[in-house]
């Protein structure tokens, strides 16, 4: 059996004290006591090593110090360099993060926020995109603002449907400069792999890259654009996916939605004995750290993840602070060019 926790009653009997005297001198409350019962107080409490109930206290002073990271995969290194930037603030200015996985279902996401309004969570951060399923919205803004109205702060760190403080990412436009580089590499075929079709974030970056080639006057090939999960084996699919495609049709570059998926292309192509950036150009979002490790580097989108987290963050405590938080803050990304991508050249046929 557990060892029973020691209660403020505890404390007051064997002070021989009051438990108002005694929730007084624990909780620091103005209410004059005497010295003489503050030192029987504290000295009991530290005889049965009280330890104060967190939760109960934050339920009386509608504050917990709890902030909550809503991630849609919580094994994809990309939201775990969101969240390490969120805790890196977070933890300087007190507070607990705890991060919710909501496997990108709406359903979920909305159990977590319920919980989180239940324990009067100070703030949430949404590191996912918004959700496109139908109702999902309506009750999303509900609740939300139910949490809003009790005090917590609430910010989105990618495009979504909630009309709060946000810090963006240019996905679009991440999209498009990726293209056109590739484009500038003299690529003409391009495949693009993209991500869960319910996510916003995902249908911004398609957007993007089809955008990129009606700039350059070519129109958009459909069998060049093929369905990913933003994941390893969405990307590995992929490949299998192109393999099948008649030769003159197939692409010499391939531009994932997101690293991860990248990762999977170039596992797939090894796999089928294909060669990258000789055979095809592969290319990526996102710029995870293991961007730089594999073999060869990888071309990607960089964003900058752990700041996005800390800015997230940032402006989270500016809402708990009453400072101005209002609005939406779009972050700049860049290309990098790595090993995985080259100028075009004609595959040689013997």
């Amino acid at each position: 059996m557990g060892k029973q926790l020691v209660s403020i009653v505890d404390v007051a009997r064997h002070a021989g004290v009051s438990v108002a005297s005694a929730s007084r001198v624990l909780s620091n409350a103005s209410y004059p006591v005497s010295e003489e019962t503050r030192g029987k107080v504290l000295q009991a409490a530290q005889e049965l090593h009280y330890a104060p109930n967190s939760l109960a206290r934050s339920l009386r002073a509608q504050r917990s110090n709890l902030v909550a990271v809503l991630v849609g995969d919580n094994a994809d290194p990309y939201f775990a360099e969101i969240t390490r930037g969120v805790e890196e603030v977070a933890n300087d200015c007190g507070y607990l993060t705890i991060v919710c996985n909501t496997e990108r279902k709406g359903e979920r996401e909305l159990h977590y926020l319920q919980m989180l309004q239940d324990y009067r969570a100070d703030g949430v951060i949404f590191a996912g995109s918004g959700l496109n399923e139908p109702g999902h919205t309506e009750r999303l803004n509900t609740i939300v603002q139910t949490m809003r109205e009790r005090g917590a702060a609430i910010v989105t760190l990618a495009q979504h449907t909630l009309q709060v403080p946000a810090i963006q990412v240019d996905n679009a436009s991440g999209a498009r400069a990726m293209t056109r580089y590739l484009l500038e590499l003299g690529h003409r075929r391009i495949a693009f792999i993209g991500g869960p079709s319910n996510l916003i974030v995902a249908n911004m970056r398609l957007q993007g890259y089809m955008a990129a080639l009606i700039e350059a006057g070519l129109d958009v090939d459909h069998t060049l654009i093929l369905a990913g999960g933003f994941d390893r084996e969405g990307g590995e699919q992929a490949v299998r996916n192109l393999a099948q495609l008649p030769e003159p049709q197939r692409p010499s570059a391939i531009f994932a939605a997101n690293d991860e998926t990248a990762f999977g292309v170039l596992r797939g192509l090894n796999s089928l004995g294909w060669r990258v950036p000789e055979d095809f150009s592969v290319c990526g979002f996102g710029d995870l750290p293991m961007a730089q490790v594999v073999v060869p580097a990888l071309t990607t989108v960089h964003i900058g993840l752990r700041n996005l987290g800390r800015s997230g963050m940032r402006k989270l405590l500016a809402q708990l602070q009453h400072e101005d938080a209002i609005g939406s803050e779009l972050l700049p990304v860049q290309i990098v060019p790595r090993a995985t991508t080259r100028a075009y050249a004609p595959l040689q046929t013997s």
